[in-house]
């Protein structure tokens, strides 16, 4: 995982380190209190909002407004710093803000705060220099400010990831001539990028417009931005070529325009201006012609993406000059000849080649196997040849190879090649190694973290070979489309987490589904939250993007000649999405356990010898959208009802014995059979799975452009991380489920209303619609439509009507025309995944022929429904019964009138939206089938109403991250059939009550986190055998466990951290619990020791148990939890480190180890004895505090990241042997008492040398230490950048030179030791240090007035030295406080009132001497520049 810094993260970790220094925010401390008049601008921006998040608590009227919290005043009481990032806040920013006077920063950033932005009136401050509102709900247009409107001193403004849109203003940035960066990504902004801003701004050196719907080409004017070092516009609709004007902002270090309509040819003669590039990312364009030669001489180049253009020809030789490149992307082109025109040997910092879809040739060279840094490695799909070198095995950081495609030879060599990649996760090497033998010697072996294997479409003969066997991680095997024979051997079924087998088209035989039934996770319902804490990803590449995605369940044999019944046992495998067992030679009747499959989305059971009946329960699953039994022997009526009536002819085709309306065979005596009532309703199932799995998906759509920069690719097709979000699989096969050949044209009413349509559409998908969408042809045949043909009764003609329109993730632009609405019979529309706006038209939701709509991933607005009295239709005519309108950006109320007429609805998504009101309870009143709801993430308020009891068929109910207060209503608890119940991040409170919770009998997931709910857990919640997952965290709920928690034997996850626990846990008996796998109870009140039946939880991964009142020693048996991968002990009062560490060492999967706080004034374990411990990343044993030397054990952690022991007395010298740690990219060694000079071996750590620091940590780590007062905090992986931290210690000499070597570095601490000499000139090259602490040392000579150039700098602490000479002035160091240069006699100037000896005061280099300051945070502000994420999916990760 890329560690990507945004604002809440870059200011978080600058807050926490002023924090550790004991300096205030902000400044100096305030001599006075602050004003009545500031006092009541901020009140005036308290009361509006309508969720304060704590702030009332400390904002009161008696106190002093300095000190409230996120308040920071200077030495004369003026308030000049608001920062409530993060606070929960909802409600509107109120114009009061910009009558304080001296407010500096104003940062509001990743809150729900809504309405528009007053920019107008923050900026008419005279002093406001930062100001962030991003990560928030704010909408509307940008207003313009007048061009004669006095100049402003603002330099950052982050406004990006909120909902503004219109045209971008140009007129405003005239009075902005101090600005430095803009950030106004992520919005829904059009119009052209303003010329004026370089042209009045000269020091302007950041912009980010990327992910709006900017349009036109770039300007000319952009050569007027001398300063600009960041310019990002991907995910736009820029057209043209690149101005050559652009090229002369020779300064560019990071240009990014992916994802538009750019074109034209990359000149030799403008990309050798850009000298300073560390980035190119050109990536999904229209580019052509050749990849200059002047390439070469940019040598700071480290990231090269030109993938997905038209580019063609050889790579230049000159390549090989770009020493620096890390990622050479140059997937989805038409470049041709050998590779070995390139001298690799000299690119030893690369990490991936990404070459997929060209027509490269000849012979893998071996200078690509000189880059032993190479992580993955894809050239699938071009014409490589020959076989793999034996020099291949020096690649030895590999993770991902895909070679798929090609013509390489010897499929045996390269296996003993490969085995030898021990960090290898995914190997594709199908479609090469034609007709050769498939070895089977156990010799291969290796491939220990091997996860996903595709050997297909190589036409491969022999045997399921035994060393598949020892591929114990393996989760998906593809060995389709081989002559492979025999029976698949018994041993399958030890692959514990083989969740995806595709082995069709082979000659396989043999009654193989008794050993598959016995496949472990696949009899699991829950196996996809089994492999995310596995982080099984698998990265496929789909259509223009990469993702990171999760396959689904699948089990593909058809096309093999496998005999036998189909067993009953089958119906075990809950988790399976996908069965094709087709065109084999399996007899007997389909199993009635079939339908136990209840998530299955396909079943395919055709061209086999089965008899019997179709068993009319399988209506019942309702994910299932693609069913064939045809060719078989079957007999009887066909079910009728649910999604029987919904699934093709052809579905059927081939039993003569079989009868009913579906196939126009009348059944002689029996009618067809009815499905229950409940499901009587003409479900088009389809995708209906498909608009459900868009329920459990809690981010956006940009969560999902991002995935693709994650840095592991392949070449398989789309999945997804759930088994329910995979809309691109499941359209395709709902999509050949229904296209029957027609027999007749579409109508010209039909092909009217889609090119109204088109018309309507601003941008068509770089024009593919149109290309198919033309007058004169059948519109049957055009791009995403679908027709179906309908029997007259009367005549043997049939009538042909457009019955689908699926057009998602087309990226389509414009609005959704009325005509869609005329459509007489469209029963499923997917407009999905694209970037549609404008509201819904009304004759869209009152069609009387719409099944399925599914308008999710848009930027629609407005009210749902407008006119919801236009429709014509009666009560009893409207058929929609899946609705999906999430993550839009619609608005208003729910009202009752609107949704009168749905009396068919079963599923309504209206999650990610801006909705406001009561929530809606009406669709049950209406609809007695409705079975889904999800109103998450909007801005319901007001109570849950009673008359959600009327829900009688409700089985999933999610309302989280709302406004939601007062209790849960009784009626609620009347809903038996709910399975899925969750309503976190609200206000609710009240208890829960024992009576109520017993009826929810049919429970799997419960969560009510991030609530006010106090009491008990009720004895009752043992009642609830199903219950699968627990989230009651973040409350406050107390007393003790109560013992029934032991008889929920399906329990996976419980989590009830943070609220006010106590007692002993051993009243639980978790030996029960044998399924669980993450147990939280951090941040409670329970004491006594750890139960011993918790060590018999074997599955258990993830062990929460810190701060709380824990006590004794730690138990062997912990051991018995061999797939422990994270484990926090810390903040209590355990006993005996070096027992406890001799226990865990045995834990051969902890990444995680947090028992800091814990074994007082012990001795820290020297015992070399002390190995294991080889997956560790994180270990943490802070604030104990232990005596003794930094162990040498600790060197052999070879994948450890970060090293937390500061707090505690350790003594001695910093042991050389941690530089061998080269991983570790964090540590933290202060407040101890170490000795001695700082090693200059520590200068050598890979990851502190490296620009761009890599974490492989887990994203669901829950938390880390910081120390930051008292007691540490503790913070998700995210919040860390790369970090060396020594102050308080008792260091002596100088600082090192070498240190200028770890680019890495974003905080510097050596504070408060014994260091002496002057300040290496070499620190002016660690360009990404944000924090410099030299503080309370012995040091002498000047300050370097190049400061300046280390641009991010953002805290300076040079003070109690004995420094000589003037402070450097202008640039950033007229920024920091007197309190950073004092105690040091001899320095001299302005900011310490103590004028030189020499008038002239030296001053910082030109460029950089602009007036107005603060500069130095606005890569602090800017972070986001480099990942732009969805707050709400870190939240909703982090929570759980």
């Amino acid at each position: 995982m890329a560690l990507k810094f945004d604002v809440f993260y870059k200011m978080d970790a600058y807050y926490r380190e002023k924090r550790r220094l004991g300096l205030q925010v902000g400044g100096a401390s305030s001599t006075g209190s602050c004003t009545d008049q500031e006092k009541s601008f901020l009140l005036q921006f308290l009361a509006g909002l309508s969720e304060d998040g704590g702030l009332a608590v400390s904002w009161r009227n008696d106190t002093d407004c300095c000190t409230w919290e996120g308040i920071t005043c200077g030495t004369d009481a003026t308030i000049t710093e608001i920062s409530l990032a993060s606070k929960g806040l909802e409600g509107h920013i109120s114009p009061y803000l910009g009558n304080l006077t001296g407010l500096l920063h104003l940062n509001l950033s990743h809150n729900s705060l809504s309405g528009e932005l007053p920019l107008e009136e923050l900026v008419s401050s005279s002093s406001i220099v930062i100001l962030d509102v991003s990560f928030n709900h704010l909408s509307g247009a940008l207003k313009e400010l007048s061009a004669h409107t006095t100049i402003r001193p603002l330099q950052v403004l982050n406004i990006s990831s909120n909902l503004f849109a219109g045209q971008f203003p140009s007129t405003t940035w005239k009075v902005m001539n101090n600005l430095v960066a803009l950030n106004a990504s992520n919005n829904s902004f059009v119009g052209q990028i303003p010329s004026s801003l370089c042209i009045n701004a000269p020091s302007f050196a950041v912009l980010d417009l990327s992910f709006n719907q900017f349009g036109g080409s770039i300007p000319l004017d952009i050569s007027n931005c001398s300063m600009l070092r960041v310019l990002k516009g991907g995910h736009n609709n820029f057209h043209g070529a690149l101005p050559d004007e652009l090229f002369n902002a020779s300064s560019l270090e990071y240009l990014s325009f992916p994802d538009n309509f750019l074109n034209g040819v990359l000149d030799d003669a403008n990309i050798i201006k850009l000298s300073k590039l560390s980035i190119l990312d050109l990536e999904q364009n229209m580019f052509s012609g050749k990849i200059p030669k002047s390439i070469g001489q940019l040598k700071r180049l480290e990231e090269f993406r030109l993938g997905e253009n038209k580019l063609y020809g050889e790579l230049p030789s000159t390549l090989g000059n770009c020493t620096n490149l890390k990622i050479l992307d140059l997937k989805f082109n038409n470049l041709s000849g050998e590779l070995g025109k390139i001298d690799f040997s000299s690119l030893s910092n690369l990490t991936t080649i990404d070459l997929l879809v060209n027509n490269f040739s000849g012979t893998v060279p071996d200078s690509i196997y000189a880059c032993t840094n190479l992580i993955v490695l894809r050239i699938a799909r071009n014409n490589f040849h020959g076989e793999f070198s034996q020099t291949m095995n020096r690649l030895r950081s590999l993770v991902f190879l895909s070679v798929a495609d090609n013509a390489f030879t010897n499929i045996r060599s390269a296996l003993h090649i490969f085995k030898t990649f021990r960090k290898l996760k995914m190997l594709l090497i199908g479609g090469n190694f034609k007709n050769e033998v498939l070895p089977e010697e156990e010799t291969i072996d290796g491939f220990e973290n091997l996860q996903h294997l595709s050997i297909s479409g190589s036409s491969l003969y022999g045997k399921m070979p035994v060393w598949l066997s020892k591929l114990t991680n393996l989760e998906k095997l593809h060995l389709y489309d081989n002559q492979l024979t025999g029976s698949v051997p018994v041993w399958i079924k030890n692959l514990n987490f083989l969740l995806h087998l595709d082995i069709t088209n082979n000659n396989f035989t043999g009654e193989i589904l008794t050993t598959l039934i016995q496949l472990p996770v696949l009899k699991s319902k829950k196996m996809v939250s089994i492999l995310n804490e596995r982080v099984s990803k698998i990265i496929v590449c789909s259509g223009s993007r990469h993702q990171l995605l999760m396959g689904p369940a699948t089990l593909n044999i058809g096309r093999n000649g496998f005999t036998g019944v189909i067993p009953p046992e089958i119906g075990q495998l809950k988790a399976l999405d996908m069965l094709d067992l087709s065109y084999n030679s399996f007899s007997g009747e389909i199993p009635q356990e079939i339908c136990n499959l209840t998530d299955l989305e396909m079943l395919d059971l055709s061209n086999n010898n089965l008899t019997g009946t179709i068993p009319s329960e399988l209506s019942k699953l309702h994910f299932l959208s693609a069913f064939n039994v045809s060719n078989n022997d079957l007999e009887g009526p066909i079910p009728t009802g649910g999604q029987f009536g919904t699934f093709d002819n052809s579905s059927f085709d081939g039993n003569p014995k079989l009868c009913g309306p579906m196939i126009s065979r009348q059944c002689n005596s029996a009618k067809a059979i009815p499905t229950p009532g409940f499901y009587a309703y003409n479900f088009s199932v389809n995708i209906f799975g498909i608009t459900v799995g868009l329920f459990f998906a809690l981010g956006v759509l940009l969560d999902q452009m991002l995935l693709s920069r994650l840095g592991y690719f392949a070449s398989s097709s789309s999945s997804n991380n759930s088994k329910l979000t995979m809309p691109n699989l499941c359209l395709v096969l709902a999509l050949i489920l229904f296209s029957a050949s027609s027999i007749s044209c579409c109508t010209d009413h039909e092909r009217n209303c889609l090119l109204q349509f088109l018309a309507g559409l601003s941008q068509d998908g770089h024009g593919g619609l149109a290309a198919s969408w033309r007058h004169g042809t059948d519109c049957c045949s055009w791009e995403g439509i679908t027709c179906s043909s309908s029997s007259s009764s009367s005549t043997a003609s049939k009538a042909v009507t457009i019955t689908d329109v699926l057009l998602a993730s087309k990226k389509l632009e414009g609005s959704i025309s009325p005509a869609l609405g005329r459509l007489p019979g469209l029963q499923r529309l997917n407009l999905s995944h694209n970037s549609l706006s404008g509201g819904l038209p009304a004759e869209i939701m009152s069609s009387d022929s719409i099944v399925i709509l599914d308008i999710s991933f848009n930027l629609l607005n407005g009210d749902l429904l407008d006119s919801p009295s236009s429709s014509s239709s009666s009560a009893s005519g409207r058929r929609i019964q899946v609705i999906n309108v999430s993550s839009n950006s619609f608005s208003g109320r729910f009202l009752s009138s609107s949704w009168k007429e749905m009396e068919n609805l079963v599923v309504l998504n209206a999650s990610n939206n801006s909705f406001t009101g009561p929530m809606p309870t009406f669709f049950c009143i209406r609809s007695s089938s409705f079975s889904m709801l999800d109103l998450s993430y909007n801005h319901f308020n007001g109570n849950v109403p009673p008359e959600i009891g009327n829900c009688s068929s409700l089985r999933m109910l999610k309302a989280d991250h709302n406004n939601l207060s007062g209790t849960l209503p009784d009626e609620l608890f009347n809903v038996t059939s709910l399975e899925h119940l969750s309503f976190p991040n609200n206000g609710l409170q009240g208890v829960l009550d024992g009576a109520g919770i017993i009826k929810l009998r049919n429970l799997v997931v419960l969560d009510l986190g991030f609530n006010m709910f106090s009491g008990n857990i009720p004895d009752s919640i043992g009642k609830l055998k199903r219950l699968e997952e627990i989230h009651l965290h973040h409350n406050s709920l107390a007393g003790e466990l109560t013992p029934a928690i032991g008889s929920c034997t399906n329990l996976k996850a419980l989590n009830l951290g943070s609220n006010n626990f106590s007692g002993e846990l051993g009243k639980v008996n978790f030996s029960k619990l044998s399924s669980l796998k993450s147990l939280h109870v951090s941040y409670n009140s329970f004491n006594g020791t750890i139960p011993e039946s918790v060590y018999t939880c074997s599955n258990l991964n993830a062990l929460q148990l810190s701060f709380n009142k824990f006590h004794g020693q730690l138990s062997f048996r912990i051991a018995n939890l061999k797939s422990l991968t994270y484990l926090s002990l810390a903040e209590n009062s355990f006993t005996n480190i070096s027992n406890t560490l001799q226990i865990l060492k045995s834990s051969r999967d902890l990444t995680t180890l947090l028992i800091g706080g814990n074994f007082r004034d012990e001795e820290i374990s020297d015992d070399k004895t002390i190995d294991g411990f080889e997956n560790l990343k994180v270990l943490a044993m802070e604030n104990c505090p232990l005596f003794g030397n930094i162990p040498i054990w600790i060197s052999k952690l070879k994948n450890l990241e970060m090293l937390f022991l500061f707090n505690n007395h350790l003594s001695g010298s910093i042991p050389v042997c941690i530089s061998t740690l080269n991983s570790l990219f964090y540590l933290d060694l202060s407040n101890n008492s170490l000795s001695g000079e700082i090693p200059a071996e520590l200068t050598e750590m890979p990851m502190l040398r490296s620009e761009r620091v890599t974490s492989h940590l887990d994203i669901k780590i829950f938390e880390l230490p910081v120390y930051t007062g008292p007691s540490p905090k503790y913070f998700t992986v995210s919040d860390f950048p790369a970090v060396m931290i020594l102050e308080n210690n008792n260091l002596t000499g100088v600082i090192p030179t070498e240190l200028g070597q770890l680019k890495a570095l974003l905080s510097l601490i050596l504070g408060y030791n014994n260091l002496h000499g002057e300040i290496p000139e070499t620190i002016l090259d660690l360009t990404n240090l944000e924090i410099l602490d030299l503080s309370n040392n012995h040091l002498t000579g000047t300050i370097p007035a190049d400061l300046n150039n280390l641009n991010f700098l953002s805290e300076l602490n040079v003070s109690n030295n004995d420094l000589q000479g003037p402070v450097p002035t202008g640039g950033h160091l007229d920024t920091f406080p007197r309190s950073s240069f004092d105690g040091n006699p001899r320095l001299c100037g302005h900011i310490l009132d103590q004028d030189c000896d020499d008038p002239v005061v030296v001053d910082a280099p030109q460029g950089s001497s602009r007036q107005g300051g603060y500069k130095v945070i606005f890569v602090i502000a800017f972070g986001a520049l480099f990942g732009v994420g969805f707050l709400r999916t870190t939240e909703a990760g982090s929570n759980k």
